[in-house]
């Protein structure tokens, strides 16, 4: 199982960031994690980031700024979107969100929340 280095959440839940990066802190297989509250901030990130690509964004639907599948619109738009493995992290069941979810070459996987270490280690089987 590799190890993933670089790991983005794109949510704007504190409450949810704060218990998945206690989740994240526990597990061995990933080292830095870093934070955004929209889609907009982590776009620029990205845009301006030299080489320093994410292994796995973690990512919400429902934001504000820029929701979740606008974000996903824009990323697809990028010339290295290959580099990208996004899942995405939603309290979403509706069977459309998972179905559209699909549509995004950068998405891997669509996870219900709440978020839990067997959904965690089910995320590292993608490496």
């Amino acid at each position: 199982m590799k190890k993933i280095d670089l790991t983005y959440i794109l949510d704007d839940d504190n409450i949810f960031i704060f218990v998945l990066m206690k989740l994240l802190a526990k597990n061995e297989n990933f080292n830095r994690v870093l934070e955004f509250k929209n889609g907009k901030d982590l776009l620029e990130t990205l845009t301006n980031s030299e080489g320093n690509i994410p292994n796995v964004i973690l990512l919400d639907i429902n934001m504000p700024v820029l929701d979740g599948w606008q974000f996903l619109e824009k990323l697809e738009a990028m010339p290295n979107k290959d580099h990208f493995n996004v899942f995405i992290m939603t309290s979403s069941i509706d069977a459309n969100d998972i179905e559209k979810s699909k549509l995004f070459s950068t998405v891997k996987d669509f996870i219900s929340k709440p978020i839990n270490k067997e959904k965690l280690d089910r995320l590292l089987d993608y490496f």
